[in-house]
């Protein structure tokens, strides 16, 4: 396997997550088993990701998120491109910077990437840190919940 926590592999076609409360060694095991899955593996743990994501911040759905579960939907059907999934990612970014309330801006960023995730696979794991930094902002410092996202997301992928 490549490396991991300083410039793993996934890192060199997506942006790094600058401050992030994080277990490495869990990180590094939801990488080891993403570089296992194919790209519709890693497209349907984003929108288990998403699920998860929506229940512990408490979002509700709206159309911004509803389409970047339709567009990852419509891409593992064949019915849609690469190119209009990053369109879907891109709007939702927009939302994001104009989005006022710190919880549906990180709930927001990880759909972001969920949307982007047929365009490049490794956005689910970018999604999963967002899912982290959203956890660091509803229990700052709390350790333990970072490590019960952490195996959380483990626990997704292991399952698609």
């Amino acid at each position: 396997m490549g490396k991991h926590v300083d410039g793993h592999s996934y890192m060199q076609k997506v942006r790094l997550i600058r401050k992030i409360d994080d277990i490495p060694e869990l990180k590094n095991r939801l990488i080891d088993i993403a570089e296992t899955k194919s790209h519709k593996d890693m497209s349907r743990y984003s929108l288990l990701l998403a699920e998860h994501i929506l229940e512990v911040s408490g979002v509700e759905r709206d159309a911004a998120i509803d389409e970047a579960f339709a567009i990852n939907e419509k891409w593992q059907a064949g019915e849609a491109t690469f190119h209009e999934a990053r369109q879907v990612a891109f709007m939702i970014n927009r939302l994001a910077r104009e989005e006022k309330d710190p919880v549906k801006v990180k709930v927001l960023r990880a759909m972001g990437q969920v949307a982007a995730t047929p365009h490049v696979r490794w956005h689910a794991l970018i999604a999963s840190d967002y899912a982290v930094t959203l956890i660091n902002l509803l229990h700052p410092g709390d350790m333990d919940a970072v490590r019960r996202e952490r195996e959380r997301q483990i626990e997704l992928l292991n399952s698609v």
